[in-house]
């Protein structure tokens, strides 16, 4: 957050210890592991999804040695102040739009496993046949 205030025009430039200190963090994060992969398109995608009261989080994942999941790309949006006001059920169906939308060059034609925190869409998602009503609700939550 301090160094994204950085990028405000009504905002004065300037770099201070709490900036390098997270600047620091980011270098190291970036050559330590889990480094990123490039995707075996023969195996599933793990796409995990997650919404807070200001961002969603993506990570685009593959199972690896030892059950371990490899990440493939990280991605993540503030919500705008409208989306801010959305209940849990929509932010968190919002987050598994913006997957998709986002790493839909990755999952189309793909296996993939969307693994989420919010069990009222575990449920949507889990569910084998949507039709009727359960197709209308699910469309209403997520939007579409």
């Amino acid at each position: 957050m301090p160094m994204k205030k950085l990028l405000k025009h009504d905002v004065k430039y300037e770099w201070n210890e709490e900036c390098q200190k997270i600047l620091d963090i980011l270098k190291e994060r970036m050559v330590t592991v889990p480094i990123l992969v490039f995707p075996d398109w023969k195996k599933i995608f793990h796409v995990h999804v997650d919404a807070s009261l200001i961002a969603l989080g993506i990570i685009l994942t593959q199972p690896g040695e030892g059950g371990i999941d490899h990440p493939i790309a990280f991605a993540s949006r503030n919500l705008s102040s409208i989306e801010k006001n959305y209940t849990t059920t929509e932010r968190e169906g919002l987050a598994m739009v913006y997957a998709l939308q986002k790493f839909r060059h990755y999952l189309l034609g793909s296996n993939l496993k969307m693994i989420m925190d919010h069990s009222t869409l575990k449920y949507l998602v889990n569910k084998p046949m949507l039709g009727g009503e359960d197709l209308q609700m699910a469309s209403s939550l997520l939007g579409i």
